[in-house]
């Protein structure tokens, strides 16, 4: 199963000198129309690379700026309208007629971005992709997902006006607490958009990477509905000792987590992105 509704970036940066270079991955996963999710794919890079903190150094303190600049952008009137008028041309030319829904309010996506330089992993996650570092086969979690129904979210929540149903949904909507975009949840004037219901602040977190770390996974909540973040490892882990390649994994991975049927309680019905990037390179 391949997931249709997903941008994924992948870019590398010159920085400071010739001496290193910086990696960053980013797994982008959208719902309710694409626009917020292009959007990101090709500008979050450059405005986290623009930042003032990033050219000192500051990289975590870069990847929080970059992802409130990049929201900030988005409550532009001309963005939306730029959008609408992109989708009803299409729809026009495509369809013969106008079409009823304006994109852009209720479109959002999550973010987790993952970078590396020299010895150190940094990941600043909004929403419920997580990123998963295997360490001589044990799972470490390198982000934090976003549900309304933890404590932290829930405060936040509440006290920007919004409720939480019994099945975990903001409002009876999203089932996620932060995102890029999703700006219907995000009309609170009186707050910043770090505090509103659905909030674009990141959790950025640092981790130094050890001479025998393996793998990082960075995947988007299909996968992780399925399969917790050991299994994920020891599923990477068993493939790549029996030489299957990364993209090969990645299909097997999505095939794995995919329902046979859709009369279940959903698992496995969800759109699926993962990104393996290897670390280590000996004989497994």
């Amino acid at each position: 199963m391949q997931d249709v509704r997903f941008y994924l970036s992948t870019q590398v940066f010159k920085l400071i000198s010739e001496i290193f270079f910086a990696l960053i991955i980013s797994v982008i996963q959208f719902y309710s129309g694409s626009e917020v999710a292009q959007y990101a794919s090709t500008h979050l890079p450059g405005l986290l690379k623009e930042r003032v903190s990033w050219k000192r150094g500051d990289y975590k303190e870069a990847i929080k700026e970059a992802f409130l600049e990049f929201d900030n952008l988005l409550r532009s009137k001309f963005f939306y309208t730029l959008n609408y008028l992109r989708k009803n041309l299409k729809e026009n030319i495509a369809y013969g007629g106008p079409s009823s829904d304006t994109p852009g309010e209720d479109s959002g996506t999550t973010a987790c971005l993952l970078l590396i330089f020299e010895d150190r992993v940094i990941v600043g996650n909004a929403g419920d992709s997580r990123a998963v570092l295997c360490r001589k086969g044990t799972a470490i979690e390198l982000s934090v997902d976003h549900k309304p129904e933890d404590d932290l979210e829930r405060r936040r929540i509440e006290a920007a006006g919004g409720e939480i149903s019994i099945d975990g949904r903001v409002n009876g909507g999203l089932n996620l607490s932060r995102a890029l975009g999703d700006h219907f949840y995000k009309k609170n004037e009186a707050l910043p958009l770090e505090d509103q219901m659905i909030s674009s602040n990141p959790d950025v977190n640092e981790n130094k990477l050890e001479p025998d770390d393996e793998f990082v996974i960075v995947a988007c909540d299909g996968i992780w509905n399925s399969l917790s973040s050991q299994e994920a490892v020891d599923f990477v882990r068993n493939r790549l000792s029996n030489g299957i390649s990364l993209k090969e994994i990645c299909e097997q991975m999505c095939d794995e987590c995919l329902s046979p049927d859709t009369a279940g309680d959903g698992t496995g019905c969800d759109n699926m992105t993962v990104v393996i990037m290897q670390l280590l390179r000996k004989d497994w």
